[in-house]
């Protein structure tokens, strides 16, 4: 069922609207809502993790919103400088996207960027970044990801997700310092 709603999904896109053209800079720059949706495996729950207060940090004062699964509660650390979004197994449908509730919530983050940490495609997360209201939807390359997105982050195949993480950030924040520093 899911391969049929990526399908669905995938030709509603290209026959949906034109995309307006994003400024990329000074959206990163002028954030004031981000909304990060955290890996779905375990193990790369863990890398991302440690990289949390980093983002929380390099795009202050934006609220930072986390979209992840319930049973990571326990990893997170106490003192929290953001919002979070459980979304669960029960949260999702028959066709793998995620029910009306969790729909909501995501669109009333109102958020500027949306940024998918998760390697491989989810369709869940993708439907999420794709219905919420952010210009600026950003995650690693992939080619299911295509229609859904309109900034794909490519690094070498051959380097750890730690490094993929750590370049992607370090790539967000100097183009959105670069453009303060302009202005």
């Amino acid at each position: 069922m899911e391969k049929l709603a990526i399908a669905f999904l995938k030709m509603t896109t290209r026959f949906s609207k034109n995309r307006p053209v994003i400024d990329i800079f000074g959206t990163l720059a002028e954030a004031k809502s981000v909304l990060v949706f955290m890996p779905k495996k375990l193990e790369d729950f863990g890398i991302a993790r440690k990289l949390m207060s980093k983002l929380v940090e390099d795009f202050a004062p934006a609220r930072l919103i986390f979209v992840m699964k319930p049973q990571y509660r326990s990893l997170l650390n106490g003192e929290q400088n953001y919002g979070i979004i459980f979304v669960s197994e029960r949260d999702v449908n028959f066709w793998g996207l995620p029910k009306k509730e969790i729909r909501k919530k995501v669109l009333a983050t109102a958020s500027d960027i949306a940024i998918d940490l998760n390697n491989d495609f989810d369709l869940p997360s993708t439907y999420l970044c794709l219905i919420s209201r952010a210009p600026l939807k950003i995650c690693f390359d992939h080619e299911q990801r295509e229609p859904f997105y309109n900034f794909y982050f490519r690094t070498p195949a051959d380097i750890s997700l730690n490094s993929k993480y750590k370049k992607l950030i370090h790539y967000l924040k100097s183009k959105s310092t670069a453009e303060t520093m302009e202005a």
